[in-house]
């Protein structure tokens, strides 16, 4: 998976990715709706199985191209994973690669880093003693440190408290805000998605401005997939049906 798993357990990650968009019951109906066109359409016509596929494949691409909140969310979850592998290439991936990296004595990475591993590993109580004590003498420590508080306040409350984090992040230059408000926003997604509340239009408003051009393209592809999935999947049927001549 992307580098945002650095920050989550795998599960709640994927969760996020999936649930990122296009919601589900658009697509279910968009399902519905072309099989019966398309059932109409062979009835009448006779274009068949392949016409019907091709109906199929149009309506189920609809859900995908109206979908304004999921396209921002997956755009900013790709730019943020992106600028996370920027600033920590060398962070583990899993829960079990952050036991492995917590056993090495070597280390001489930062508190916060630390505190982003045990994070991963899932302590959170060693995660806040390392976060509060950590330097706050910058700007940049300091929303960082605000942010994670907030992070950890949501995985043990339920709720996360944004203000504090949000009164530290205005301090930053925009290229930093951007980066640390992104961030703030992803854990409230983390934490609203674990707890059954909506989250994906505040992400998506927290993802605005981001742009196709801002991301690499490898992190650009992976995320249309998955916003195209329905009709990826519906299409290389399609062509699959094609070339085995079963139509």
């Amino acid at each position: 998976m992307t580098a945002l798993q650095r920050r989550l357990p795998p599960a709640p990650a994927r969760r996020l990715i999936r649930d990122a968009g296009p919601p589900t019951p658009w697509v279910l109906g968009a399902f519905v709706v072309g099989g019966a066109v398309a059932i109409a359409v062979v009835a009448m016509w006779d274009v068949g199985l392949a016409g019907a596929f091709a109906i199929v494949l149009v309506a189920v691409t609809v859900p995908s191209l109206i979908d304004a909140d999921g396209w921002r969310c997956r755009l900013g979850m790709a730019w943020l994973g992106a600028e996370q592998r920027r600033r920590q290439a060398d962070l583990p991936k899993t829960p079990a690669g952050a036991d492995r990296w917590l056993a090495r004595s070597d280390t001489s990475a930062s508190q916060l880093t630390r505190a982003s591993v045990e994070l991963m590993a899932g302590r959170i109580p060693e995660a806040r003693t390392l976060i509060e004590g950590a330097p706050r003498d910058t700007p940049e420590e300091n929303a960082r440190v605000a942010r994670m508080l907030a992070a950890v306040d949501g995985l043990e409350t339920g709720t996360i408290d944004s203000r504090a984090a949000q009164a530290a992040i205005v301090a930053l230059p925009p290229d930093d805000r951007r980066y640390h408000l992104l961030g703030l926003a992803w854990s409230t997604a983390w934490v609203d998605s674990t707890h059954g509340r909506p989250w994906r239009h505040a992400f998506a408003e927290a993802s605005r401005g981001i742009g196709p051009g801002d991301l690499p393209l490898r992190s650009l592809v992976y995320f249309a997939v998955q916003e195209l999935l329905a009709p990826v999947v519906v299409a290389i049927v399609t062509a699959i049906g094609l070339l085995a001549g079963w139509w």
